[in-house]
């Protein structure tokens, strides 16, 4: 589904991503592990048609999107759930909810979906009216990854879910990563926490 070949990122004139190769198969879910600061999230966002790659190539479905703009990439498909999260804290559950159907076939479905997303995470149902910027970390979290699912990816990007998280939250969230998984999401899960990215591929 995604193959990344001997991809090189500069910002300005500094290298930080240096010839990277991978392939995420239908239906897999492949982890990327490095620590703080070994480019992680830059090949994310490379990916994610934020960044542009200096050199190689980047396939989704066997089409190059090396050039395709962000907007683009979820339209087909392809959703990063962003490291720190990112959502709109001044906002209601269900209103960063609605904002990750903004494609024209997302909202078609828009319904259907978040009675999906609210299975999933049930505490996100009963939150749905309360502001984001009320709810703890881990409520946090478990929204991004909601907000993601919401466009129904074929691929879904997941960088960095465990940060700042307690071990009981992280656990939880690994829960849901687990489950998603084995309804055949494919997944490529970016990570520094060794251990628990290896329980999930």
């Amino acid at each position: 589904m995604l193959e990344i070949s001997e991809i090189s990122v500069f910002y300005g004139d500094i290298q930080v991503v240096f010839g990277l190769s991978l392939r995420v198969g239908e239906g897999e879910i492949v982890t990327l592990i490095g620590s703080n600061g070994a480019g992680k999230s830059t090949i994310v966002n490379t990916i994610s048609g934020i960044l542009r790659p200096s050199k190689g190539e980047i396939l989704y479905r066997g089409k190059s999107i090396a050039r395709v703009p962000a907007h683009r990439l979820v339209e087909q498909g392809l959703v990063q759930v962003p490291e720190g999260r990112m959502l709109f804290t001044d906002l209601t559950v269900e209103e960063n909810l609605r904002l990750g159907s903004f494609s024209k076939s997302s909202r078609k479905h828009f319904p259907a979906r978040l009675r999906y997303v609210f299975q999933l995470f049930p505490i996100l149902a009963e939150r749905r009216r309360q502001t984001v910027n009320t709810m703890s970390g881990g409520e946090q979290q478990m929204l991004a990854i909601g907000r993601g699912l919401m466009t129904d990816p074929d691929c879904l990007i997941l960088d960095e879910p465990s940060e700042g998280l307690a071990p009981l939250i992280i656990q939880q969230v690994w829960e849901i990563i687990e489950k998603l998984k084995e309804e055949g999401h494919t997944i490529l899960l970016v990570e520094q926490n060794v251990a628990l990215a290896l329980k999930l591929v």
